[in-house]
């Protein structure tokens, strides 16, 4: 048996791995949460160790990582860390396990805009086919990327079958999958708004909190009206003043575009529905 490589010299070859590049090695040890491997390339005796998580085996559901690979297999995988305190390798052979997809993958790059169909539609995100892609599905939209503007389900945003163009905001050769970003490429409604504090318009309140009233001022811009921006008398509760549905009349107080919000007040201004506040 093969006896560890002494600290020095092991640290020696660890600073020459560099994360994201391809390794290769040969099972030692099949656990049942990690697969063990010794990696190829070592000069002189001794080992370099190199773990594989159990998730990072393969992106096929399996049972026991026995079901995958077996003691004396040569694997291919990506590294995904040095461990210096363990003095070990993380790896990930999910990330190598097809070759055309990890080619695929590579090619591409964060920031870029990237065109596809939408495959599916989910109450957890949109699956795109990416164009160019392998027999696979990649493409990956979470909610709050699909739009600026609120909606209850993303179906209301984009359905199965349509052309969508997204900006590239991740790669994940792990997991095969590329995160988009369709909002990336949208302008902020919030923009047109940055120099408006001070100006009077109208809004239709959208939801009631026990601490204020939400109004809407524009498409996909909301803004909050606090329970001591109603009058000057103090509101326990904003039900007192307005209802769901109703028009109000508010001034723009200030404009956060770094947390995206937007204060409201409706104090001493007429209105015109059916409440007077």
């Amino acid at each position: 048996m093969t006896q560890p490589l002494s600290s020095e010299p092991l640290k020696a070859f660890l600073n020459t791995i560099r994360v994201g590049e391809v390794r290769t090695g040969r099972v030692i040890s099949i656990e049942d949460r990690e697969v063990l491997v010794e990696l190829d390339g070592l000069p002189g005796p001794g080992k370099a160790v190199g773990c594989i998580p159990h998730g990072d085996l393969t992106r096929k559901a399996t049972g026991h990582p026995s079901e995958v690979v077996s003691i004396g297999q040569q694997l291919t995988f990506e590294v995904i860390g040095v461990d210096w305190q363990r003095e070990r390798v993380w790896a990930s052979a999910a990330a190598c396990e097809d070759p055309a997809l990890r080619a695929f993958l590579l090619g591409l790059r964060r920031g870029a805009t990237h065109q596809g169909q939408v495959a599916s539609v989910h109450n957890f995100g949109v699956l795109v086919n990416l164009d160019g892609e392998p027999d696979q599905c990649t493409g990956f939209i979470r909610l709050p990327e699909l739009s600026w503007r609120t909606f209850d389900h993303p179906a209301d945003v984009v359905t199965a079958g349509q052309r969508v163009v997204g900006e590239i905001i991740d790669v994940d050769t792990r997991r095969g999958q590329v995160q988009l970003s369709l909002k990336a490429l949208q302008e902020d409604p919030l923009l047109p708004f940055a120099d408006q504090a001070g100006r009077v318009t109208t809004g239709r309140v959208t939801k009631l909190i026990p601490f204020g009233a939400f109004v809407r001022i524009a498409d996909g811009i909301e803004g909050l009206v606090h329970n001591t921006e109603f009058r000057d008398e103090p509101v326990e509760e904003p039900g007192q003043i307005v209802s769901e549905g109703d028009e109000i009349t508010v001034r723009i107080v200030e404009v956060d575009l770094v947390r995206r919000r937007l204060t409201l007040s409706a104090r001493n201004l007429p209105q015109s529905g059916k409440r007077s506040i």
